[in-house]
């Protein structure tokens, strides 16, 4: 029950948020099938019905240094079974009723690293 001078909390998923999504076949490099997807849409937006999300990979692409758009996530900052990436070059709307179900939802460090990743790649 909401009291007075209480706004009730949103009703959809929020920033940090991860869901199972299962994303297309569309070629190239970009992720398909299903994957962890973290919701990184503003909490303004919950009530929305598309939600935008960075996909996650437990296996990224070799290299000596990380590019600055992946974000690692510890497993248990994530209430995850294993470590993974946020990749935060394949940004993706969906509508929400496709989301899979919540699998866990980012730490406040993890999301801070994913802020940092999200200013990389969009831009100031």
């Amino acid at each position: 029950m909401v009291g007075i001078g209480r706004t009730p909390p949103p009703a959809g998923p929020l920033r940090g948020d991860i869901h199972y999504i299962d994303f297309p076949d569309l070629g190239g490099h970009v992720i398909k099938g299903p994957h962890p997807a973290v919701v990184v849409r503003t909490d303004r937006m919950a009530a929305s019905t598309m939600v935008i999300v960075a996909p996650m990979t437990s296996s990224p692409r070799s290299a000596p240094e990380k590019p600055r758009y992946l974000v690692p996530v510890a497993a248990h900052e994530a209430g995850l079974p294993r470590d993974g990436f946020v990749k935060c070059d394949q940004l993706a709307t969906y509508p929400t009723v496709l989301l899979g179900p919540k699998l866990g939802r980012l730490s406040p460090e993890a999301i801070a690293r994913l802020d940092d990743a999200l200013r990389f790649v969009l831009g100031p």
